[in-house]
């Protein structure tokens, strides 16, 4: 092994060490055969030597690139202990007492710890609240207070870095996200918290929380829970009250004996109108109560017409149908019933939607029911397996033909098509679908029509087949949903499984439902929006456009108009994307809004109305006495230290007498193959070539 150390860099060789004096042997090997009492050659004795030392060189050089040398070379480079200050940037922080300290001195006193830490600490700033931001400004603005997102975030940007030291600057309320406790229990650096906030318990009346249904529907008389919590307030009393369109829908007289005391408040009011109804419930203030703002709530119920009615008709008893009855029994827009297709004699009256689960059936081909629907234009969603009429089902034309029916089934799992637009699917089905297992399908060359969308295709493993498994299709003025598999039940054991319950199942099943129950929609402007959104939200819309052959186009330009309680409007223009569009709104602050939008002009306008909702979180104002306990634990549980805000200027001896806050070295060793080291290649060629330019100038070759 050759390793001569040279300083900075180091020779190394595959071969032994002695391998080396052997090129140098060669190198004058083929020197003295060359030049050695050659007669041939007419040189002068300087010229024979000058050329025999050139021969000997290159011969050498070249022999020893033979035995692969290469150079190891080491650098080193030091990297100094990060401290990492994350600062709480939600409306807690100025909520209380001490909330000019926290806007005007606080921010100065982590400025000067910046600087001092500069030098002898890598320093990375943040600011959390409702997402984690690389900053050091603050506004003290967001809604939500998510402290185990910033240990999260760190973890990930700082694994196997040299971290110092976390500063912590909180007030300890936290109202999203996990509990820090649980995000720092492996934390290989110690948090260092400034304890912010007023822990001091003030007299406040608070509507901690209203529990109601976001969907009731008219005519009906719904619940509605309110839970007040009084701090401090023993021996007062105050009116809770209820307004919705100026009117007073409920209110009571609150007493409360003790000083913290929670008040549950059950009343029932009436939908009598369908639409989105607004609903304000107020607690009186007290005397003496600071935090006013958590005794106002506004809550957004949808009031719809009625529950839709499904009729679920089964070739015989199947898990599967069981499956669809609870999905839809859990839902707020269905009810279902079962039938057996051989006690029916035509279609039952008075469903909204039909399941039809392996019916054409091999026993029964339905004919007076198929036909009954047909004729009603009723939605039918197919569930096709292996007792399925196959040529019985081909012939009710609903967009999809199975040609060549084999006798056996394909178990295939559901492939997600991404490119699918007729209604929206949440991360959480998608991730349901990709983990599900499969389903038994007929086994057959399926064929479907342009009037086709896929929503999932048939999956061998990992691949796509291409062939639908789920699939819609509106033929005419009726709309078609199509499962091409048996066994769906246990995508619904497979959910609560792997959650604990059944809520992306049944969501997928009333996502199904509801898009084949709707009204045909023969608006050539399709539009997709949420009804109701979080204040910290973005309002999305996405829109399809649609000439009069029913193709997708994108080259109108079309326009949004959000119309708010108070009037005020706000106008937006769609961008393309694909052959869609899609806008974003931004925030709106919480209240009740209708919009407009609009493509084309003239005659040839197209228009859809709407309204949605934005609800106001609360959060912030719900809870503002500081949990110093939490902090305290944070930083005991990591091996840190809680500060007060005042004693922010302790932190930087703190920090420099920590014997594992030091800097670390890192050697990277880099080795380089002679052979392509380009000054060394090209020591050679200039050898030889000047070696070849003599002999040629002294008449030789």
């Amino acid at each position: 092994m050759i390793n001569p150390t040279i300083p900075g860099f180091q020779l190394i060789s595959g071969y032994p060490l002695w391998f080396a004096p052997l090129c140098l042997l060669f190198g004058a090997g083929v020197a003295l055969v060359l030049y050695y009492k050659n007669t041939s050659e007419d040189f002068s004795r300087s010229l024979v030597i000058f050329l025999s030392v050139l021969r000997f060189l290159s011969a050498s050089l070249i022999a020893f690139l033979l035995l692969s040398p290469m150079i190891k070379t080491i650098s080193r480079t030091t990297e100094l202990p990060a401290v990492i200050i994350g600062v709480d940037n939600s409306r807690s922080m100025v909520l209380g007492a001490d909330s000019l300290f926290q806007q005007d001195q606080l921010p100065l006193m982590l400025s000067k710890l910046r600087e001092e830490l500069k030098g002898r600490f890598e320093v990375y700033n943040y600011t959390f609240g409702q997402q984690v931001t690389e900053s050091e400004t603050t506004d003290y603005r967001d809604e939500l207070s998510d402290i185990a997102s910033f240990f999260s975030e760190i973890n990930a940007r700082f694994y196997n870095r040299n971290v110092g030291a976390v500063v912590l600057v909180s007030d300890g309320i936290y109202n999203a996200g996990k509990d820090p406790l649980y995000a720092v229990r492996d934390a290989a650096y110690p948090v260092y918290t400034i304890n912010a906030g007023d822990t001091t318990v003030k007299r406040d009346l608070l509507i901690q929380r209203v529990n109601y249904n976001r969907t009731v529907f008219k005519g009906n008389r719904f619940p509605v829970e309110v839970v007040v919590q009084a701090r401090e307030a023993g021996g007062m009393s105050a009116e809770l009250k209820v307004t919705s369109e100026g009117a007073e829908a409920y209110s009571t007289k609150l007493d409360f004996s003790s000083d913290n005391q929670v008040r549950t408040v059950s009343f029932t009011t009436e939908a009598r109108e369908a639409g989105i109804k607004k609903f304000r419930i107020t607690v009186d203030v007290v005397e003496g109560e600071v935090n006013k703002a958590n005794n106002v709530r506004e809550i957004f119920i949808e009031v719809k017409e009625g529950k839709q009615k499904i009729a679920i008709v089964g070739n015989a008893p199947h898990p599967d149908l069981a499956a669809l009855e609870r999905a839809i029994g859990n839902g707020n827009n269905f009810e279902a019933d079962i039938f057996y297709v051989d006690n029916l004699k035509t279609a039952p009256s008075g469903y909204n939607l039909f399941i039809l689960h392996q019916v054409p059936s091999l026993t029964n081909a339905a004919i007076s029911l198929t036909t009954a629907l047909a004729g009603q234009k009723v939605p039918v969603l197919f569930v096709l397996g292996s007792q399925s009429d196959i040529p019985a089902f081909n012939r009710l034309k609903t967009g999809l033909s199975l040609i060549g029916q084999g006798k056996s089934g394909n178990e295939v799992l559901p492939v997600f098509n991404k490119e699918f637009t007729l209604f929206v699917t949440p991360e959480h089905i998608a991730s349901l679908l990709a983990t599900v297992p499969p389903l038994l399908s007929p086994f057959a060359q399926y064929q479907q029509s342009n009037a086709v969308n896929v929503l999932a295709y048939q999956g061998i493993g990992s691949l796509s087949s291409g062939m639908p498994l789920i699939l819609f299709s509106q033929i005419a003025e009726t709309r078609y949903g199509i499962i091409a598999g048996e066994g769906i039940w246990k995508w619904r054991m497979h959910d609560y499984q792997m959650h604990g319950n059944h809520i992306a199942y049944d969501e997928f099943t009333g996502k199904l439902l509801q898009y084949l129950s709707a009204e045909t929609d023969r608006n050539r402007l399709k539009l997709t929006w949420r009804n109701t959104y979080a204040e910290n939200e973005s309002i999305e819309f996405n829109a399809l456009l649609l000439n009069e052959s029913g193709e997708m186009i994108n080259d109108p330009e079309i326009g949004l108009t959000i119309t708010g309680e108070d009037e005020k409007v706000y106008d937006f223009v769609f961008s393309t994307m694909n052959e869609g569009y899609y806008v974003n709104a931004g925030n709106l602050p919480p209240g009740l809004y209708r919009f407009t939008a609009t493509a084309g002009s003239g005659t040839d306008q197209l228009r859809r109305d709407g309204s949605f909702t934005v609800t106001a979180l609360n959060l912030e104002d719900v809870n503002t006495i500081a949990n110093h306990r939490l902090l305290n634990a944070i930083a005991a549980q990591t091996g840190g230290k809680s500060l007060k805000p005042e004693e922010t200027g302790e932190l930087l001896p703190l920090l420099n007498s920590r014997e594992d806050a030091k800097p670390v070295i890192y050697s990277r060793k880099h080795f380089t193959d002679l052979i392509s080291f380009i000054p060394l290649l090209a020591l050679i060629i200039l050898v030889l070539g000047t070696e070849w330019f003599m002999r040629r100038f002294n008449g030789s070759y």
